[in-house]
């Protein structure tokens, strides 16, 4: 993971520039993540999970995705997020899941200094809008040389790995495409996204479950992110200047 140089809360001046959010606190240009945050709350059953997905120049990256021991407090977890929060410095979004807990955590969460919360009910309806975010970001890939974008899975049920236009690199070979959502491998976590199903149901709404002995906690904590991630206003396209 990377690491910026770090800036004091007296720091000068902040310029918004795109997607890019840097600090220029004497002479050193820092910058600050636009971040996003997906906590999904659990403790007896389920672990709490709390995963941060990072927005810059139109891609995605999971930064972070922490899975609690069951039975930790709500509290600590809230804990938990300030630190990151104040770590980071910069928190564009924070979508929690509320579903059991009640809307009290969203207060919670704001009187313990979180910023930018935003208390999500798990229904058929939003658990289909966050589950298909989350699928087109994973399948979507762009190609850094002529800036194509698109699916990684054609019609024909074949998957591409390079750019269709033909573009190749300086070595001669095809150009390999970037996927828009960058998850670090953990073994957990991508048994996790695999392991989620979904059936049409009566109603015709998907509904989504999990194996028996299986959990899905990380699954939702991530897609809660990447949604909000979606959600947010983007950066404006000129700069703006703010003190801090």
């Amino acid at each position: 993971m990377s690491t910026s140089h770090k800036c004091g809360l007296c720091a000068d001046l902040a310029l918004l520039n795109g997607r890019v959010l840097t600090v220029v606190k004497d002479g050193l240009k820092c910058r600050i993540r636009l971040l996003c945050f997906g906590a999904d709350f659990g403790k007896h059953q389920d672990p709490s999970v709390v995963a941060v997905i990072e927005r810059l120049k139109g891609h995605l990256y999971l930064r972070h995705c922490h899975q609690f021991p069951l039975e930790t407090s709500y509290g600590s977890v809230i804990g938990y997020m300030k630190m990151i929060q104040d770590n980071w410095r910069s928190v564009w979004a924070i979508y929690a899941d509320v579903t059991g807990v009640g809307d009290y955590i969203v207060e919670d969460m704001e009187n313990g200094g979180l910023r930018h919360v935003t208390g999500v009910n798990f229904t058929d309806q939003s658990k289909e809008s966050m589950a298909t975010c989350l699928k087109e970001k994973m399948r979507s890939a762009v190609c850094p040389s002529c800036g194509w974008e698109g699916h990684i899975d054609t019609l024909e049920g074949t998957w591409r790995t390079t750019c269709p236009e033909g573009c190749m690199t300086d070595e001669g070979n095809p150009t390999s495409l970037r996927p828009i959502l960058h998850i670090p491998f953990d073994p957990d976590l991508f048994h996790e996204l695999n392991v989620e199903r979904y059936e049409l149901g009566k109603t015709g709404k998907i509904l989504y479950n999990h194996p028996q002995g299986t959990h899905d906690d990380r699954f939702w904590a991530v897609a809660l992110a990447v949604y909000a991630s979606e959600q947010v206003p983007p950066p404006p396209n000129r700069p703006i200047a703010r003190t801090i």
